[in-house]
Formats: C-alpha cells, structure tokens, sequence
C-alpha cells in the first residue's frame, strides 16, 4: 500500500507513543525517521514502498559497511525503518515483530526451502508447538551444517553426513541435552527419506546417548532468605524481582511458568494460584503463601506500571511495558540476586531459579515429605522426575551406604 512519507512518519509516532515509549526512545525514532524523510526527498521518492525501503536498507548497509556509521547508530536506522514497514502493512506496531529475524535466511538456495518444507510437515505431525519449534531450531543446524560442508545434492545424503551433523550439534548442545537434539534430527531424517527421497538416514542416529547427570545445586535456608531480600525495594525492579524471588523459593515453580504468570491466575479470595504448566501443559494449584501474597501485592501497588492492558503479573520495568521475556529475563532476575547476595561463587553452583527449584525439593525431602507429594508439588508429569533430587539429600543418602560386610577387600600384596 502506497502512502505519503509525512503521514506513515506520523502513524508510527503514534504506535510508538501507544506503547508508552520512553522519551529518549521517541527522540531516537524521531532522528532515525527524519533520516529516513532526508533519504527518500534526495531519492525523489514522495510514497512509502517496498522499493523505496530496499533502497534505504541497501543505503544503510552500503554506509555501515564504509565506516559511516557506528554499529548502534545502523541499528536503529534499520529497525526505525522496519517500523514503518509494519505500520505501513497492518496499520500498528507489536513490539517483538521487527526484533525476530528471519532464521532461515542463513540457508542458500538449496537447503532453505527444504527448511520451509520442514517446518510446513511439522505443523501437520500433532507436536506441541514449542516441540515444533525446537525441532525446528535443530533441523536449521543440521542444515547448515551439511551446508557449510559444501553438500548440493541431498539425495546423496549418507549416514556419514548424518554422523558429522550430529558431531557439529554436539558443540552447541549441552551433554544433557542431545538426547532431545538426537529425537529431533531422527525427525528431520524421517522427512528427508519421505519427501527428499533420501534412504537409511534415520538408522544413522543412535539410539542411546549417554548423559552426564549433574549433582544437584541447593541452597540451605538461610542462604535462600538472603536470596530472596537481595533485590532492593528502591530500585526500579527491586520490588518485582522480589516478589518472583520469593515465588520461586516457596512454589518451586519453574522460571517460564513465573513470567507466564497472569492476574487471574491469582485467587485472592481462596488464596491460591491455579496455572497451565507451560512444559506438561498440565493444571497445577498452589498455596498462595502469606510473604509471597504480600510481596505481589506490594509490587502491583507500588512498581507495576499503571494503566497497562498487559495481563502478565509481572512486566518490564521500562516502556514498553509488557510480559517478560520467557528465555532470559528470569535468569537475569535470579543472577542479580546472587551477585547482590554474594552466593554462588562455586563454578558447578547455578544462578537461576532452578536452584531455588532444587532447594526447595531437598528442603521438603529432608522433612521426610513422601516423594509422591513432592513431585506434585512442583508439578511433575511422573514420580520419577523428582528422583534426581534425591541426591542431594545427604543425610538420608548416608543410610543408603552398604559397609563391607562379607565382601571385605582381600589383603594386599607384599
């Protein structure tokens, strides 16, 4: 859709003044636009199109690529113009549209519509969504992979390729993890041999990996306390932060579920907070505890920003005022702390919410609580989920230990 530049400038001034931008942040837009209008009047261009935007983007990256430009000042040229591309199409601004690029644009022309074709037979395979994505994710590696060694022709694909690909994921993937990653290039194989013509492939990936179980990390509980008071009341995210502190102490919920938190999830009346796990996807409801109530309370009286359609307990401290991040922005929360707090100085020692997870599994453990209710409690899918906590319970473990009655060692010898 054509538009005069003036009146999409405008447009977007105000979506981004919707998303209660700061006012740093306008006056960014606002310089970055204006460059823009500068551009496109030496260009002789009057309306907004898509020519006219690839004609700026190339200008951007040609004068990046000279040295004109700082790598900051490109950013926000580049992404100021994306706005006016999103505004110009649908008429508004969502926040994380222009942040996401396209991750398939790395493949060449040879493996990035296998991808689209990929992902397309992923919708129609009944996976969850976030299974989708992160099958995804490995099956775009695995290609690169095969890419970046030079491969053309697919259906010459070998169970040696499979090999390397499998060795170049290892490198990203913790060892924990490949059990997972090995599942899903099993998928990626099963639709290479179905739609690619491929053959053999899928018998290429093992069956069995082995896996590296870690000893769990826990905190005694007064080192918990110093957590959870670490964060400062004054400060912008001080009373937020604590209040997701003291949930994940006391709940042992899982990070994504605590930023997936929403208002009316919270029973105040009953007391209680009743949530769809985001992993199992299954209905959890906990005691909304008498600290952890107050400490929600006093954030959304005090900190949460007013005003905001945003039904997530907990959002950003700075405009746009929205849920937090899912894959980040919790560990930031909990990392903050343990600085402040000064724990955590052992290298194996963990500085995210999982921590607080396993604290609270040995805590209620050392109490004796039976394993069955433990594992509900933290909403597990299976009772043997919770087992891995048991290692950390030394005491119990101690009774445990077999002496060596009847195998004594035999003498050594002279």
């Amino acid at each position: 859709m054509k538009i005069p530049i003036g009146e999409l400038i405008a447009k977007s001034d105000t979506e981004m003044i919707r998303l209660n931008q700061a006012p740093s942040t306008l006056m960014q837009y606002r310089r970055a636009w204006h460059r823009f209008e500068v551009f496109c009047s030496e260009e002789g261009i009057t309306e907004f199109t898509d020519e006219a935007l690839a004609s700026y983007l190339k200008f951007l990256a040609t004068e990046r690529g000279e040295g004109r430009f700082k790598e900051w000042k490109y950013k926000v040229l580049h992404k100021s113009a994306l706005v006016l591309s999103e505004v110009n199409q649908t008429g508004t601004y969502q926040w994380k549209i222009s942040k996401n690029a396209a991750p398939n644009d790395a493949l060449n022309d040879v493996f990035h519509p296998v991808q689209e074709h990929f992902e397309a037979w992923l919708t129609h395979q009944c996976l969850a969504q976030d299974t989708q994505d992160l099958y995804a994710t490995v099956g775009r590696r695995a290609l690169a992979s095969w890419q970046g060694r030079g491969i053309t022709d697919l259906g010459a694909l070998t169970g040696s390729d499979v090999a390397s690909a499998l060795v170049s994921l290892a490198e990203s993937y913790q060892p924990g993890s490949m059990r997972t990653v090995l599942s899903a290039v099993r998928v990626l194989c099963r639709f290479l041999e179905e739609a690619g013509g491929c053959s053999g492939l899928s018998r290429a990936v093992p069956r069995i990996v082995s896996r590296r179980v870690k000893h769990v990390s826990v905190l005694p509980a007064e080192m918990v306390e110093m957590l959870t008071n670490a964060p400062v009341p004054g400060k912008a995210t001080g009373r937020r932060d604590r209040a997701m502190l003291l949930l994940g102490a006391r709940t042992g919920l899982r990070p994504v579920d605590i930023v997936a938190l929403r208002l009316k999830d919270i029973d105040w009346r009953q007391g209680q907070i009743t949530l769809a796990q985001h992993k199992t996807d299954a209905v959890l409801i906990l005691p909304l505890l008498a600290d952890v109530g107050e400490a929600i309370v006093d954030y959304l009286l005090h900190d949460r920003p007013a005003g905001v359609n945003d039904e997530h307990v907990f959002l950003r401290a700075k405009a746009p005022y929205v849920g937090l991040s899912p894959s980040g922005s919790a560990y930031e929360v909990s990392a903050r702390a343990f600085v402040r707090a000064g724990i955590g100085s052992q290298p194996d020692m963990g500085h995210g919410f999982r921590v607080l997870r396993a604290s609270l599994a040995t805590r209620m453990l050392e109490g004796d609580t039976p394993l069955p209710v433990i594992s509900g409690a933290l909403g597990h899918r299976d009772i043997s989920a919770a087992k891995h906590y048991l290692t950390a319970d030394e005491e119990h473990m101690r009774a445990c230990c077999l002496d060596f009655a009847g195998i004594e060692p035999r003498r050594a010898l002279s």
